[in-house]
């Protein structure tokens, strides 16, 4: 119970007592059940502490303390037998904020040898006057209010360690995550200046060739130098609508019948993707069955790349690529297959506009040539891959 509570004024000082300074701010709990050390010491401290509670009994005293409302607590030695010293003992490892002091009849060497044992401050015999038992008492509250203080002050500092903490990890995440971006900036950075080498190399290769048939070869060995050993094919719109085989590259297909198969895609693969604007990859039968249908048998079971090189949304080419699916194509050979297939429908076009550019421009469609059979063999024939 609290037998008195007030604001430390300065005012009440017991006599003899003048000049001290109060204990200002300290919360006393006296735990004692004699009457009389009760009555004396709430009569000393007086409105020199802000708090001064009494509790008769150990268990009541350990209530109070759960709660966190005492700085400084007064235990009378005899309480209980020896249940004030475990108390004491108790409040030193849960009550670390809480300075303990004993009060006993004697204080003689044993007595204070278990009030240190207990983790108290100080003994303090009932048997010294008043001014030097509330000298004693006011020390003992300068050390609880120097605790609470300290204690106040670690509180802080794991607060500011917890919230320094709690930035470090979000100061480290966005690190993280600005690495992340910036890792995968310069990667889609760096594969936008292999792009663009990639273009201005081919397209410095093809703008040098004014004639179909340079033009052809030009694309096939810069094709096949990039993507590695493949069939490959052109097919070329002629002037009746149909397709014809341009140029082609016999990598894995049988000598005597590779003409046989290429002419023959010409007429069915080339018109089923002449509408095809970005780059088609098919691999295995099931793949190329969904888009070829019963000639899907002329590749087998190969990887196949295929786009129309187109120019003022007309097709000008069909370019394929194709061999067995266990070298199948990547992503870097899409890529590359997008950026030819707009290239040589440009330079596709320029060919046409320079051979054509006496006839009005209706007239300009198809790759009808003068060249025999033998002369087109010859052009667009087999090229030597060892070569």
């Amino acid at each position: 119970m609290s037998l008195h509570e007030t604001n430390s004024t300065g005012q009440g000082q017991t006599p003899g007592a003048e000049g001290r300074t109060p204990i200002s701010g300290v919360r006393v709990l006296l735990i004692t059940s004699r009457s009389s050390v009760q009555k004396r010491l709430v009569k000393l401290l007086g409105k020199r502490a802000d708090v001064v509670s009494v509790s008769k009994t150990v268990l009541d005293a350990r209530k109070r303390l759960s709660k966190g409302l005492h700085d400084l607590v007064l235990i009378d030695s005899g309480i209980g037998g020896g249940a004030g010293r475990e108390l004491a003992q108790e409040m030193s490892v849960s009550s670390p904020g809480s300075v303990s002091a004993m009060i006993a009849d004697q204080a003689d060497l044993d007595e204070a040898m278990l009030a240190m044992r207990a983790g108290a401050t100080d003994l303090i015999a009932l048997s010294v006057s008043d001014d030097e038992m509330l000298s004693r008492i006011e020390a003992a509250g300068e050390r609880a209010t120097r605790q609470r203080e300290r204690e106040a002050r670690v509180a802080r500092l794991r607060r500011l360690c917890h919230q320094l903490n709690s930035a470090r990890k979000e100061v480290s995440g966005h690190v993280g995550e600005l690495c992340n971006d910036l890792v995968e900036a310069y990667r889609e950075l760096s594969d936008q200046f292999e792009d663009v080498s990639v273009s201005a190399e081919l397209s410095s290769l093809l703008r040098q060739e004014l004639d179909v048939e340079s033009l052809l070869r030009t694309l096939l060995e810069y094709s096949l130098a990039k993507v590695g050993s493949t069939n490959a094919a052109v097919f070329l719109p002629a002037s009746s609508g149909e397709f014809s085989l341009g140029a082609y590259v016999n990598y894995d297909c049988p000598k005597d019948s590779a003409e046989v198969m290429m002419d023959h895609l010409a007429n069915v693969m080339a018109p089923r993707f002449e509408h095809q604007e970005q780059v088609l990859a098919m691999s295995g039968s099931s793949d190329l069955e969904r888009y070829l249908g019963e000639d899907a048998h002329w590749l087998g079971e190969s990887s196949a790349l295929v786009v129309a090189c187109r120019e003022d949304d007309e097709c000008l080419a069909v370019l394929t690529f194709f061999r067995d699916k266990r070298t199948p194509f990547g992503e870097n050979d899409l890529k590359l297959m997008s950026i030819i297939a707009e290239l040589f429908g440009e330079q596709l076009s320029r060919v046409i506009h320079v051979h054509h550019r006496h006839l009005p421009k209706d007239q300009w469609g198809g790759f009808d040539t003068d060249m025999d059979d033998d002369e087109y063999e010859d052009g667009f024939g087999d090229i030597d891959l060892a070569a």
